[in-house]
């Protein structure tokens, strides 16, 4: 017959294999429940249910670690209540994050009050007891689970610690590749709604260029981003008179493109009835002030040629100055207007040039993309290289000259990378 002392040892070697038992219970059930291809809020919401459960406290929290703030702070993404009980929201304050951060290790206080650790440190009244333990992932803090006020002010035990620093642990993996999984299909899905913005904003562009016995178009337009604020086109007005426009809206980027896709409506909207460049840009600077974002502005250069008058009237909203290579003078030079940018005031005024046009004649309009790109030395390729690049090409097609302007453009930035929209349109008399 056993003794009492033979039947003590006995029952606390079944407790404890009851309580291995619950444990790896505990643990199974985990496992079934997360899965790195569920959405993380709802794996932490199993989490802390199962650690409430398994520790019987009263309330669980996981703080997950928001690496991108220079701070490293940690954000409550879960908060779970034991619904048993009516209590507050228990919170830990910056001193115990800190803590955590510094030092990677569970932490156990069972009399919050008492504990000289904490002495100064502002707390929630309700807080009694707390154990907190980090998540780390291959050696990496990326949370922290915690559980406050053990039930029946029973006091935080070692098996709890252990428990939950295993359970921390076999979430952690979990949590990380489903972040990883859902920061990867954000991607994808930003990706392919930027393909369909490149595809509109493409179909938005002239298809074909006018044509004429009078004129030969060229055009060459490479956003920085998928989408770009760019923006070319050409307007049949009728009577012989064939607009082009250039224009640079502000920024680059999906931003850009929406508000480059705006003043595309406005442009052929108000175009059927201009008088002249003129009055065109002062009607959508106008509309622009009214209805754009008011930290947005828009470069336009608009070239309005009457092919019966063999004139060009043009006119330009703080757009860089065209460039105009004349056939018989056999030089090439800037035409300059120093009018402000669309959308920048209510009153702002815009003055033309008139310009007779000749068969040989080339102009080009560009934006600050061109002149503006730098080089490996920081250098910018400037508004001497673009007219050198211009006047090297005086008997060549329009095509070819924006072929020889991408390729000497090229040749000076090299590997740099392109940090603005680039766009060009070439015109040879003919």
């Amino acid at each position: 017959m056993m003794n009492n002392k033979e039947l003590e040892a006995l029952r606390a070697e079944n407790e404890r294999l009851k309580k291995t038992v619950q444990d790896l219970w505990t643990l199974n059930q985990l496992a079934h429940m997360i899965s790195s291809t569920m959405p993380v809020n709802e794996i932490l919401d199993n989490v802390v249910g199962v650690a409430l459960k398994a520790i019987n406290a009263e309330q669980g929290t996981i703080s997950l670690l928001e690496e991108k703030k220079e701070d490293d702070t940690f954000k409550t993404m879960i908060r779970k209540v034991d619904a048993s009980r009516a209590v507050g929201q228990y919170r830990l304050n910056d001193h115990l994050s800190g803590w955590m951060l510094r030092n990677r290790k569970a932490l156990v206080i069972n009399d919050v009050k008492a504990d000289p650790g904490l002495k100064g440190v502002q707390l929630a009244e309700e807080i009694e007891s707390l154990l907190s333990v980090p998540m780390l992932c291959k050696g990496k803090l990326i949370g922290v689970l915690n559980v406050f006020n053990k039930k029946g002010r029973a006091e935080f035990s070692k098996d709890d610690q252990r428990l939950l620093s295993i359970i921390a642990s076999q979430s952690a993996q979990v949590i990380e590749n489903a972040r990883l999984y859902q920061e990867e299909k954000q991607l994808r899905r930003y990706e392919q709604e930027m393909e369909m913005a490149r595809q509109i904003q493409q179909s938005l562009l002239p298809a074909s260029v006018p044509q004429t016995e009078k004129l030969e178009l060229a055009s060459y337009f490479k956003p920085a981003d998928q989408v770009g604020g760019d923006y070319f086109d050409y307007l049949e007005l009728g009577e012989g008179r064939i607009a082009v426009v250039l224009a640079d809206v502000s920024g680059h980027g999906a931003a850009a493109a929406l508000l480059m896709t705006m003043v595309k409506g406005i442009l052929h909207a108000l175009s059927k009835g201009a008088a002249s460049p003129v009055n065109l840009l002062a009607e959508i600077n106008a509309v622009m002030n009214d209805i754009a974002p008011s930290d947005k502005f828009v470069t336009i250069a608009l070239l309005i040629f009457d092919l019966k008058k063999m004139q060009l009237h043009y006119a330009n909203a703080g757009h860089p100055p065209l460039l105009f290579l004349d056939s018989d003078k056999e030089t090439c030079e800037f035409i300059e207007l120093l009018c402000p940018a669309v959308g920048l005031s209510e009153r702002s005024a815009y003055r033309e040039e008139l310009v007779p046009i000749k068969p040989g004649d080339l102009f080009l309009l560009y934006t600050d993309g061109v002149t503006e790109a730098f080089g490996q030395q920081r250098e910018m390729f400037g508004e001497e290289r673009l007219k050198k690049a211009l006047d090297d090409g005086k008997n060549s097609q329009p095509d070819q000259v924006l072929e020889r302007i991408k390729q000497r453009l090229q040749t000076f930035i090299q590997a740099a990378p392109q940090s603005d929209d680039v766009a060009m349109i070439a015109i040879r008399v003919r």
